[in-house]
């Protein structure tokens, strides 16, 4: 599933964005990131994978290996699984955390999509492994590793920042109140962190101011807000699905801890740190939301969504009695039963919605005779295929990620045109396909158009 060239090559709304950002040179990169709303690591990431391939001499599908680098994520988790989870958690831990963070909630998809939620998944990830090496152990390791993999997260998602946040405070507790001799070094391990996501600091104060002002993701409402509770399974647009995978983890949750013996004080902790992040990560995006303006989506909460099944997993392995044992088992049964089926709906739900764009840009890229006027909501998703098409951009807005759109000339084979003149350019090409990518499906009464692709603002249209 993960490596088929047809799901592989399936290209998603936010991955045109990644695809066009990555024209710029490495020096420039940093820059046009700090005018977006994401952290810098998985482009800077892709970009010197890619160049270092180019300087090598070798001919690759750029497209097929940012995909790849998706899933190394995915595969490192595979290989941790099986050498230290499995060494020190054992078998049924390792197997249960490698299947559930596939086929749960949107793993699946997100593996696959030129984004850089999969890195921050495996960041959160390693960070919460090796906080259990610092319960038991204290080793100095594990602290130097704590502290790299958490920088690395706030470097690749902002909201797998959060569940890093939610760890150290954890942490804090934890060490306070059963070890104050371990709080010097949660002290070093929270400056050093902090040290080292200083020269970011300011790009983000950047983007939270602009994204005050308004941002495109909807308001939080009571429907949501118990959809992300439930997205350890479902996408949480199916509102039963998720009151229903709540229910079935609180009874698993009953059963594993409040009514076992078997789980000793420090795993409990491990176990409730866990859930705390999953848990906190939901209330911290909420509150942010009411506060500031809607920040929250589902695919936000897939790298604490990983944590919660590494801590399911984790728990369910320590019970030695058996009928509880095989109670919190069956309900993990049923937890996976659900995951496979919302896995494949989604799956579908991602080919329906965006195969009708990927035909026509694969059209676009073999066809001479067409026009193209990119009047979209964000110009710089489609800029890649500026270089393989005749396209106009229209310049109603001239800057563009920090850039005047007549900087872009160098990166981006356009021309541009203003939006008064585009019944002009029309009449003048009639016998060439002119398509309008733009944010309205009715973007000029005087200009009749079919609707060849759209998704949510996003629109293709063929004039006729």
């Amino acid at each position: 599933m993960l490596i088929s060239p047809y799901n592989q090559m399936l290209i998603h709304l936010d991955e045109y964005f990644t695809i066009s950002v990555l024209n710029f040179p490495i020096t420039d990169l940093i820059y046009v990131v700090s005018h977006d709303v994401h952290p810098p690591f998985h482009y800077l990431l892709l970009k010197v994978v890619s160049d270092i391939l180019t300087f090598l001499g070798l001919e690759f599908d750029k497209i097929f290996i940012y995909k790849i680098m998706s899933i190394v994520p995915y595969a490192i988790m595979l290989i941790l699984s099986v050498t230290k989870i499995k060494r020190e958690h054992g078998y049924l831990t390792a197997g249960l955390f490698a299947f559930s963070i596939a086929v749960t909630s949107e793993f699946l998809a997100y593996y696959s999509i030129i984004r850089m939620y999969s890195w921050g998944i495996l960041f959160v990830m390693l960070a919460f492994i090796y906080l259990k090496d610092i319960i038991d152990t204290n080793d100095t390791k594990a602290w130097i590793l704590l502290t790299i993999f958490s920088v690395l997260a706030a470097y690749t998602h902002y909201f797998a920042a959060i569940p890093i946040v939610c760890i150290y405070i954890s942490l804090f507790v934890y060490i306070f109140i059963n070890d104050k001799e371990k709080l010097k070094f949660w002290f070093i391990s929270s400056i050093c962190g902090i040290i080292l996501y200083s020269p970011w600091i300011l790009s983000l104060i950047t983007q939270v101011t602009g994204v005050s002002k308004g941002f495109w993701i909807p308001a939080i409402t009571l429907k949501t807000f118990i959809g992300f509770f439930g997205y350890f399974i479902a996408p949480g647009n199916d509102i039963y699905i998720s009151i229903f995978s709540i229910a079935v983890f609180i009874a698993l949750a009953i059963n594993s801890l409040i009514l076992s013996d078997d789980i000793n004080k420090t795993d409990k902790f491990y176990i409730f740190c866990g859930i705390g992040v999953f848990v906190g990560t939901i209330l911290i995006g909420t509150i942010a939301s009411i506060i500031l303006k809607p920040l929250l989506l589902n695919r936000y909460l897939l790298p604490s969504v990983a944590v919660l099944w590494f801590t399911i997993a984790f728990m369910v392995s320590k019970l030695n009695d058996k009928r509880r044992f095989m109670i919190s088992f069956a309900l993990i049964l049923i937890l996976l039963v659900a995951g496979i089926g919302t896995t494949i709906s989604s799956q579908d739900y991602w080919i329906d919605k965006n195969m009708s764009r990927n035909e026509f840009f694969n059209h676009l890229s073999e066809d001479n005779n067409t026009i193209v006027i990119n009047d979209a909501v964000n110009k710089m998703f489609y800029l890649e295929y500026a270089n393989c098409t005749n396209m106009y951009v229209v310049n109603k807005s001239y800057e563009l990620y920090g850039y005047n759109l007549s900087e872009l000339h160098d990166t981006f084979d356009f021309k541009e045109i203003s939006k008064e003149d585009v019944p002009k350019l029309i009449k003048n090409n009639k016998d060439k396909d002119i398509y309008i990518l733009t944010k309205k499906p009715d973007y000029n009464k005087n200009i009749k158009t079919t609707t060849v692709a759209k998704t949510g603002s996003h629109a293709i249209l063929k004039v006729k």
